[in-house]
């Protein structure tokens, strides 16, 4: 048992340099960009898709709207 806590406790240092290094922290941070990024698109997809859905349905009621007979007449002036 004491031989593996030596072990340990030897090469702790150069186990948390290889841990910690740059390179290693930018690939970490490299995919968590890559990874808020994708989440942020797909929010972006659903957001759009309801203001879409909105605009179709508003849409709609225009279209509804002006095929029913209007109760006062218009006139256009020329």
């Amino acid at each position: 048992m004491l031989k593996i806590y030596a072990y340990f406790a030897a090469n702790y240092g150069l186990f948390m340099k290889t841990i910690l290094s740059e390179r290693n922290i930018v690939v970490v941070l490299f995919v968590m960009v890559l990874i808020t990024f994708s989440l942020a698109q797909e929010d972006s997809k659903k957001m759009e898709k309801a203001f879409t859905g909105v605009q179709q349905h508003n849409a709609r009621q225009l279209l509804v709207q002006q095929a029913t007979p209007a109760e006062k007449p218009t006139t256009f002036l020329r």
